[in-house]
């Protein structure tokens, strides 16, 4: 082990010396670099008692963290320098021994900083779980759709069977918020809603939409459809962030020729907002599960839509698109592509989605989606900075 470790840590120090702006995606992906680096290093020396440990005290941070955030105890607490559990206590109107107890908790775990006796202050970390902050807000949706259905797990597997979740209802998300028969969509009060959009404005780390797919490849082909026709259509596609990315990679693509699709709930959301980068764009209603509406585009564009289903509804989905498709179509898919060997984020996130009766994809996966719904993977475009990948498709045959 000596050796091997002497190894790690010369590794380590190379990465470290090359390592200056973390904002390029060459600087993510030194950061990731020293990250996996470092954490070989730990896994190298820590004990197999010890990581039983460590998830325990994961299992008493992570839900003090939720509260805290629920609370708004992290808003309480000021920018710059410290407040003192009793005045945090008293402005959360919850007893003094309590907040201690919790804050005590996140100061060791350095969610927190200690500033002197009694006295808590804020971290890098801490500063993320405001209420206005989207990665806070996507940590929040997350820990509710998996922290509370995960502890039914025993409840939701002796009930329904030791059978992978593929249904939108009768899941360990819907069992443990005690409406199985409804879906998450049903399930999900206003303030959860409110959550869940605000932490989309973080979507564009989760699943990023530029560095993969050359949408310059879109303006440069426009002539392969009609004039007439659109050359995106986004298929669900919230409040239209990516066919703004798109246009700015691409200015040579007019909004004009761009649909953005989505319920009747959020296109109207988006009409009042009238986002100037949108302006032109055209905005339709939709149903994923009925006839696509906007027929013979060059790209239909779906993010972060393929992940929320399992292959049985995916199939119809994409069907229905398909019927809409010239041979010239093509079909972007922006979703996680499980790596061979599997990386951490993409497994994390597919048993999230586990619990809502949906999935994540390895490549094979992928393909084989694709064969179901009579179409073609022509290729799956990736950048290695990211697990994400755009999934190009096309009619088969």
């Amino acid at each position: 082990m000596p050796s091997d470790l002497e190894s790690i840590v010369r590794d380590l120090s190379t990465a470290i010396s090359g390592y200056d702006d973390p904002s390029s995606q060459e600087g993510r992906l030194k950061r990731q670099n020293i990250l996996r680096l470092a954490k070989q290093i730990k896994d190298e020396v820590e004990e197999p008692r010890e990581r039983a440990y460590e998830y325990i005290i994961q299992m008493g941070e992570i839900p003090v963290v939720r509260v805290f955030q629920e609370w708004k105890a992290f808003d309480i607490i000021p920018e710059e320098g410290s407040i003192s559990y009793a005045d945090l206590a008293a402005k959360l109107n919850a007893e003094e021994a309590l907040i201690q107890r919790f804050g005590r908790l996140l100061v060791s775990t350095n969610v927190l900083k200690r500033a002197g006796k009694d006295q808590v202050a804020h971290t890098k970390f801490s500063k993320m779980f405001t209420s206005d902050n989207s990665q806070g807000a996507y940590f929040g949706v997350c820990y509710d759709c998996v922290g509370l259905p995960s502890a039914h797990w025993m409840k939701y597997f002796e009930k329904y069977g030791r059978i992978d979740p593929v249904e939108p209802t009768h899941n360990p998300h819907n069992l443990a918020w005690g409406h199985p028969e409804w879906n998450y969509w049903d399930v999900i009060d206003e303030k959860r809603q409110l959550e869940m959009n605000l932490s989309m404005q973080n979507s564009d780390q989760i699943l990023p939409v530029r560095g993969m797919f050359p949408f310059k490849w879109i303006a440069e082909n426009a002539h392969l459809v009609a004039d007439d026709a659109p050359l995106v259509v986004d298929v669900g596609g919230g409040r239209g962030q990516a066919l703004q990315r798109m246009m700015e990679e691409c200015p040579a693509i007019p909004a004009e020729r761009l649909v953005l699709q989505d319920t009747k709930m959020v296109i109207e959301d988006g009409n009042k907002q009238d986002e100037p980068g949108l302006r032109g764009v055209k905005r339709e209603v939709i149903d994923y599960f009925k006839e696509q509406p906007s027929k013979g585009a060059l790209i239909y564009y779906l993010r972060r839509v393929m992940h929320d289903w399992s292959d049985k509804y995916n199939v119809q989905i994409l069907s229905h698109i398909r019927d809409a498709m010239t041979p010239e179509s093509r079909i972007l898919i922006t979703d996680q592509v499980i790596p061979d060997p599997p990386a951490v984020i993409a497994t994390s996130t597919d048993v999230l989605m586990m619990q809502i009766g949906a999935r994540e994809r390895t490549v094979d996966e992928w393909h084989n989606l694709a064969a179901k719904a009579e179409l073609e993977v022509v290729k799956i475009w990736q950048h290695p900075s990211t697990t994400v990948g755009v999934i190009e498709c096309k009619k088969r045959g």
